[in-house]
């Protein structure tokens, strides 16, 4: 990853016409540009597509396909890319001009060979957000959050907590985007979590400590779908759960995040198992046990 021209950026979009030009322009703009910038467009509705070819930019690749999802859109991508390593962004965030130079920077200062890397960014919710409030404002965070300390090297033990990465702060090396199998396309979120327990399990991850990445978190982002986002917490377990069970105070936190969250939609009989697990874990944890008993008053109403 020494020159520049083994970066390929995949952004996939669908009925983005609004924001897709700023997202393409800002990794365009670079200081240190990729190779190409491979646009999926996944079965938009509206001139999405057209706004790509508009550009009319060398650089520029425009794929087509069926609408199947942003995991499927990105692995269309990953298939199509010619640098060895791929770099996401997604279509209404924006990169910061020298977020590949510092990542370059990153890299070229370790001292293992990373499977992937990645960068902080900035979180940022409009005013009109109703998570807001009456008179709200503007809102803005910065991912990862500081109080997660282990975020760069061998960092499994961290992800079986919590997060770090984002997809679009994420470069990863093509070949081993390929062994560990793409993005999985039958999650319904969460999928940056799942491949960086895959990358994380491959190898050291290299981190830039810098806000290179804005990501502007709308009140209809499906992080905010607590459904979607337990069903997926769930499948993650599973589909991770030796990994799960070689961390037992992940797996704990794991389980009651999903159990908490059941419980709290008033789908008591469906937390019971995951409390009854938390159980097992921390039989003498109080916080565990009177969640569990509140949990089971529940169902007995």
């Amino acid at each position: 990853m020494a020159a520049a021209a083994s970066i390929s950026v995949v952004i996939p979009a669908y009925n983005r016409e609004a924001t897709i030009e700023t997202a393409i322009l800002s990794v365009l703009g670079q200081t240190v540009p990729p190779l190409e910038v491979i646009v999926v467009d996944d079965g938009s509705a509206d001139a999405t597509a057209a706004r790509v070819e508009a550009m009319a930019d060398p650089r520029i690749r425009l794929v087509r396909q069926p609408n199947g999802g942003i995991s499927a859109a990105r692995n269309s991508g990953i298939r199509e890319a010619r640098g060895d390593w791929v770099a996401f962004q997604d279509s209404d965030d924006e990169w910061l001009p020298r977020k590949l130079e510092r990542q370059l920077a990153t890299l070229a200062a370790a001292t293992e060979d990373p499977v992937a890397l990645y960068c902080g960014l900035l979180i940022t919710g409009t005013p009109d957000d109703p998570a807001a409030g009456p008179g709200g404002r503007l809102k803005i965070a910065y991912h990862p959050d500081p109080a997660v300390r282990a975020v760069s090297g061998h960092i499994l033990p961290t992800l079986m907590a919590t997060n770090p990465i984002s997809t679009q702060t994420l470069i990863a090396r093509r070949s081993i985007l390929h062994e560990v199998g793409l993005f999985d396309t039958g999650l319904k979120s969460l999928v940056d979590w799942d491949i960086a327990i895959r990358l994380a399990a491959r190898g050291a991850i290299a981190f830039t400590d810098e806000p290179l990445v804005i990501q502007r978190f709308t009140a209809n982002s499906i992080t905010r779908d607590r459904a979607k986002r337990i069903d997926s917490w769930i499948a993650v377990l599973e589909k991770h759960r030796p990994l799960f069970q070689a961390h037992p105070q992940a797996l704990l936190t794991h389980l009651h995040r999903i159990a908490g969250n059941l419980r709290q939609m008033g789908q008591h009989r469906r937390a019971a198992p995951y409390f009854r697990e938390a159980v097992s874990l921390d039989p003498f944890g109080p916080r565990t046990r009177l969640l569990s008993l509140l949990n089971a008053l529940g169902i007995q109403r």
